[in-house]
């Protein structure tokens, strides 16, 4: 596998990433249900994150599809694939070690009641919006 090959994976890989995926929504929704007294601990939340992520199907069906585009063929498959893996666990690390201090540093703000039920509300909207939105658009 060559740099550029390499450089590729990690800017498709960065753009993937940077999409709030399904654990995020999840921890998300999970929060504005619970409020305060639904806050896991920082190992547990990291932890089933992980398993979500790690176990959702259509994670791995994407990554099944995405990655062999930057293997070489007629090179050696396990080492090609080795350096796609452990770099885009790395890439994944750094974009929740990014949510990590976003949120670290919004969780002041939190604190105040007039902003949680700002977003609670918000929260709770925009979902419903959506629906509405899916159940009275025509197909095309």
């Amino acid at each position: 596998m060559t740099f550029e090959i390499w450089l590729a994976f990690v800017a498709a890989s960065a753009v993937v990433l940077a999409i709030p995926g399904p654990t995020i929504l999840l921890v998300i929704g999970q929060s504005l249900g619970a409020g305060r007294r639904g806050a896991l601990p920082p190992l547990r939340a990291m932890r089933d994150a992980y398993a979500v992520t790690a176990l959702n199907p259509k994670s791995i069906a994407f990554f099944v599809a995405f990655a062999p585009q930057f293997v070489v063929a007629g090179s050696a498959f396990a080492p090609q694939a080795a350096v796609l893996i452990a770099t885009f666990v790395v890439m994944a690390a750094a974009n929740a070690a990014l949510y990590v201090l976003v949120a670290g540093r919004l969780a002041g703000a939190m604190r105040r009641p007039a902003a949680r039920r700002l977003v609670n509300r918000a929260g709770g909207t925009l979902p419903i919006g959506a629906g509405l939105a899916s159940a009275t658009l025509r197909r095309i």
